[in-house]
């Protein structure tokens, strides 16, 4: 449908705003000025504004998602609230840190009830309706996806690099999908918002396929609407009948196809059968890898077909390594610091009213900070522990406690699961907890350079190919001078100076220097936080930026309960192959801008259909963007009016350089 009628001029200021050029008006000048509501560099709508229409269309092509407009022509009141200052959206409860119920060991599955708002639902089923298309299955490495109805006959639609990143509302709840899951934003496919009618399905299948280049660590899948009837997510474990081939029941004589059959017999389930009824709002969040990056085949699953009503999902499909690249750092729009980087410091003594979740660093490494892990009789029962268990000489205390003593506790044992359940590691019968207590006291020299990774000999487990995948580390004493943690080779600290050292060379460092440079990542959790260190990547290798020190503690005390979930004879699978396996035979593909304006670069499917937009490219000359692809794909470079300057077709080679503007085409 044609553009609702902005004047030129209008569309022009929009249009540069937009894009990041410079004009004689700021920002906040263009918001009073042109429309009187939108901050242009964020693609935000003021709050307490409301839209017309016309600016309403305007915020949703720059947003890149014109194409749903029809949705919203009627009633645009959703695209207010999705234009929202992303700063004011709440996080239901569903979205806390304490939410989450575990449904199964083996597949590793757990439910979020009320994940998304309604509001949330309601936009991301008006956002996709009118772009939906039959669903796609992996067929081969060549024929990437393809139609294929007996297995699936569903709708589907995915978001692109730009909506993701340009609407508020889907950056606050993408956001919300990776701290749930513990995975690195830049780690996952686009969102795929999906349509199951009446008898449509999806049959049990994997959602990861390493061999054909599509390894998947995790899944979420999120219903957006309730349902009827059917529609069941199943994981036919201890059932035989659920294979997608023809049945025959003998009582009946009736033949069905696939898993019909196994999905209307909720009764013949076997205990150790996992199945999830669509609610409103309602995430399922499973693991289709080990720790080790070895596929689990026990997460095979079936989409149950509908029998009355519609079916709505939205899906996130995680990588083990960068994949759709959409990231949100300091200073970018999607930033959220109630949730993002490192928290204030709070007062010395607890806030039991506060429940915050950090995502202090999501990659190089992984740390997480949760406010009010334990309350106060659990802080109370460590305490004692610590007093009775930790000796009474020297400036620094250690113990460990081994898995059957902390087993053997009742309130260890919960606070263990806990743990191991806010660090997203399924239940592992040959990792059990360990628990280390610490104690500083002033004067302390700290801890230095180190990684938890392996584990120090003195812990209960170690030796051999022993691996500590992570650590949750429950604070019940604050200094009220130092013990901070810093992560001098953190991704985020812009400095590792000298006096920080080397991992295994204490005689090089020096502690209270590091500490008090400046530009390190640096951490100071209160009483009763709790901090996840992962000091193994998503793929289960060591991550070698996980190194840190614990600096000196100048007054008071600092004191430490540590659940580490070591597991003996650990091999990543084949030093990384799931990751390996998802990039092998993928070129690189790098497109230099030699144009003095920003280009926009899209995919194009191979089988027809909409472009993906994939981002920018940076105003040159010789500005570098690269792309993993894969041969014969093809990308379309235009102008910002979208005009089509280029198209390029992958080689096989495994680098590859184009030139916008009048180079060969590769």
């Amino acid at each position: 449908m044609p553009a609702p009628g902005w004047s030129p001029l209008r569309r022009l200021l929009l249009r540069l705003a937009v894009l990041g050029i410079a004009t004689s008006w700021g920002p906040a000048d263009f918001g009073s000025r042109c429309c009187g509501t939108l901050s242009a560099e964020a693609l935000e709508v003021k709050a307490g504004a409301s839209l017309t229409k016309d600016e309403a269309f305007a915020l949703l092509k720059a947003a890149g998602g014109e194409k749903a407009w029809s949705a919203f022509e009627e009633d645009h009141s959703l695209l207010e609230f999705a234009f929202s200052d992303q700063a004011t959206f709440p996080t239901p409860s569903g979205g806390l840190p304490s939410a989450g119920k575990v449904m199964s060991e083996s597949p590793y599955v757990t439910v979020f009830d009320d994940f998304l708002t309604e509001k949330e639902c309601d936009f991301l089923r008006s956002f996709a309706r009118s772009r939906l298309s039959p669903a796609l299955v992996v067929q081969s490495g060549d024929n990437w996806y393809d139609t294929q109805t007996q297995t699936r006959n569903n709708e589907q639609h995915w978001l692109t690099p730009q909506e993701e990143k340009s609407v508020p509302a889907l950056r606050h709840l993408l956001k919300r999908m990776h701290r749930a899951s513990r995975v690195p934003d830049e780690h996952a496919e686009a969102l795929q918002i999906g349509r199951y009618n009446v008898s449509t399905k999806y049959e049990g299948h994997l959602d990861t396929d390493p061999p054909h280049r599509v390894a998947r660590p995790m899944t979420l899948i999120i219903y957006l609407a309730d349902v009827g009837s059917g529609g069941d997510t199943l994981f036919p474990v201890g059932r035989n009948d659920c294979t997608a081939v023809w049945h025959e029941d003998k009582e009946s004589n009736q033949r069905t196809y696939g898993a019909a059959t196994c999905c209307a017999t909720p009764e013949k389930d076997a205990p150790e059968t996992v199945r999830v009824s669509p609610k409103l709002g309602r995430a399922v969040l499973f693991f289709n890898h080990r720790p080790d990056g070895s596929v689990d085949q026990q997460s095979k699953h079936i989409g149950c077909p509908v029998v009355a009503g519609e079916k709505w999902i939205a899906q996130r499909w995680f990588r083990f390594e960068p994949y759709n690249r959409v990231a949100y750092g300091i200073g970018t729009p999607g930033f959220d610091a109630r949730f993002d980087g490192v928290p204030p410091e709070p007062a010395l003594q607890r806030d039991s009213s506060s429940e915050g979740f950090w995502k202090v660093s999501d990659i190089g490494p992984r740390v997480f900070l949760q406010r009010s892990f334990v309350d106060d009789l659990v802080h109370s029962h460590l305490l004692r522990l610590a007093e009775a268990t930790l000796a009474s000489s020297g400036t620094v205390d250690e113990c460990w406690l081994d898995p059957e003593a902390v087993v053997a506790d009742d309130t260890l044992r919960s606070l263990a699961e806990r743990a191991r359940q806010f660090a997203r590691l399924p239940p592992h019968s040959e990792a059990p907890a360990v628990l280390r207590l610490r104690r500083l006291r002033t004067g302390s020299d700290g801890e230095h350079l180190h990684r938890d990774s392996p584990p120090p000999p003195s812990a209960p487990g170690a030796g051999g190919q022993a691996a500590q995948l992570a650590s949750v580390l429950v604070y019940l004493r604050v200094p009220a001078d130092g013990g901070h943690v810093v992560f001098p080779e953190a991704l985020q600290s812009k400095s590792n100076p000298l006096a920080c050292g080397r991992v295994g060379d204490d005689a090089q460092d020096d502690l209270a220097a590091c500490c008090a440079s400046e530009g390190m990542l640096k951490l100071r959790p209160s009483r009763g936080d709790a901090v996840l260190l992962y000091s193994h990547d998503v793929e289960g290798k060591l991550d070698e930026r996980s190194s840190h020190i614990v600096c000196p503690v100048a007054a008071g005390e600092s004191l430490v309960a540590e659940f580490s979930f070591i597991f003996p004879n650990f091999v990543s699978a084949s030093g990384g192959a799931a990751a390996k396996a998802a990039s092998a035979s993928q070129p690189v593909v790098e497109f230099e801008n030699v144009r003095r304006e920003v280009l926009q670069l899209f995919w194009v499917p191979p089988a027809g259909g909409e472009e993906a937009a994939m981002g920018e490219l940076p105003a040159g000359p010789h500005s570098v963007r690269p792309f993993t692809s894969f041969a014969g794909h093809v990308f379309h470079v235009r102008d910002a009016d979208g005009n089509l300057l280029q198209e390029v077709k992958v080689g096989a080679e495994p680098h590859q350089r184009v030139q916008v503007g009048g180079a060969e085409e590769l």
